[in-house]
């Protein structure tokens, strides 16, 4: 199954939307495919071109979809009419209340009492698994164990809480191991599920602040974050023009 691309520098971006993703997805879990899912951002698309294996992630997922507006910009400058925002939150609590398709879910990550209190609703009844695994570095989780975990559960697809570019990498190791899955990395969607976070307003999000409106810290600290971002994006547009002007293959940068 393929799905096409536009490059943000060394990142390939995947050309969806919310609605796109979820059937994409489902479509993946009804052939059995074994694959994963990327939710990146601006701060994963600056990541993936600074570290090249974490690029080689990005690149080599099923999906990975554009959860930013800086990374829908992009798209535009692509000449991409398609491409929308697609949040991690908002496709995990959209297919777990989908009891039409018959996916059953895995929940990893986050804390025993987060993976009981979203069990315990039934408007996610499709949740068949959960585990909290201990905190400890991306090599040295215990994947078979977890793997045989999952497996047993009868689960389609899994939700990894683990935050990028950890999750990520951690959905690499794991999916060898996984029989007919697709793993996906949400970060703190679970707790957006239970509604202990919030997306900032429409203007906040329209203008690509989503990802300061999250951080904390000191004022200045939160602006030296937002002057490294704009610079950022405005290296990757220039970028993106200068190849869609002057490329003799352009189709290498949109497949």
């Amino acid at each position: 199954m393929k799905n096409k691309r536009y490059a943000i520098g060394k990142v390939m971006v995947s050309q969806t939307d919310p609605a796109d993703t979820q059937a994409k997805i489902t479509a993946a879990v009804n052939l059995g495919l074994n694959g994963y899912v990327c939710i990146a951002n601006m701060r994963s698309v600056i990541y993936g071109n600074q570290h090249e294996d974490y690029a080689e992630v990005l690149n080599g997922s099923f999906l990975t979809t554009p959860d930013g507006m800086p990374l829908v910009w992009c798209a535009r400058c692509w000449g991409l009419k398609n491409v929308q925002r697609t949040t991690g939150p908002d496709l995990f609590v959209s297919m777990l209340k989908d009891d039409t398709s018959g996916i059953r879910h895995f929940l990893l990550g986050d804390t025993d009492e987060t993976l009981a209190a979203l069990t315990s609703r039934d408007e996610y009844k499709n949740i068949v698994g959960v585990y909290s695994p201990p905190f400890c570095d991306v090599d040295e989780f215990d994947y078979h164990g977890i793997a045989k975990r999952i497996n047993e559960s009868g689960a389609n697809v899994v939700w990894v809480s683990l935050r990028a570019p950890k999750q990520d990498y951690f959905a690499v190791k794991l999916l060898p191991l996984l029989d007919k899955k697709i793993v996906i990395g949400v970060g703190a969607a679970f707790r957006f599920a239970l509604g202990e976070y919030h997306h900032p307003n429409a203007m906040m999000q329209k203008a690509g602040l989503t990802g300061l409106f999250w951080r904390k810290g000191h004022p200045f600290k939160l602006l030296k974050t937002y002057i490294v971002f704009v610079l950022y994006l405005a290296r990757f547009i220039t970028w993106i023009w200068f190849h869609r002007i002057f490329s003799t293959n352009k189709e290498q940068w949109k497949s």
